[in-house]
């Protein structure tokens, strides 16, 4: 399925048919990021947003995260492992980082622009920078879902 670029990414951002509480949680989040920007939600709203996404948020730094095509989803939760990683440790600098999965919808696009050989696959992308604490799409945080919601401990 072509992506709001035309192409057709190389993997589903979301998967199809998103199921409850997940596509409750990503509307509301989704809502809170068009209020924050004052922006009802509309065509030209995502077209704010996603031109914001393009531009990094503004960010100095812009970061690319590819992997092998050969490789599967395990090496896929490494890559994500490292992103956090790197989000964490930029926090501990000072900085402030937002991992940016829109650009799985651009794959032949970012590849030619980063003239990536065959073998290798765009995954995502990622702003990295100072934080604009005044910015309106800073001004919101999602709710997060209490521990027991999405895990169980055994044996402790």
């Amino acid at each position: 399925e072509a992506g709001i670029s035309g192409e057709s990414p190389e993997y589903n951002i979301y998967p199809p048919g998103l199921w409850e509480p997940m596509r409750s949680r990503r509307r509301v989040a989704g809502a809170m990021r068009y209020a924050a920007l004052g922006l009802p939600r509309s065509d030209e709203s995502q077209r704010v947003l996603t031109v914001q996404n393009f531009q990094f948020f503004g960010a100095s730094v812009r970061l690319f995260f590819c992997l092998d095509r050969r490789v599967g989803p395990p090496q896929w939760a490494d890559v994500g492992m490292y992103m956090q990683t790197l989000m964490l440790l930029a926090i501990d600098h000072g900085l402030a980082t937002c991992p940016q999965e829109v650009w799985a919808n651009w794959p032949k696009s970012i590849a030619e622009y980063l003239r990536l050989p065959d073998e290798l696959m765009h995954f995502a992308g990622m702003s990295l920078g100072y934080e604009d604490a005044g910015a309106p799409i800073n001004q919101f945080r999602t709710e997060r879902e209490a521990f027991e919601g999405f895990a169980q401990m055994s044996g402790f």
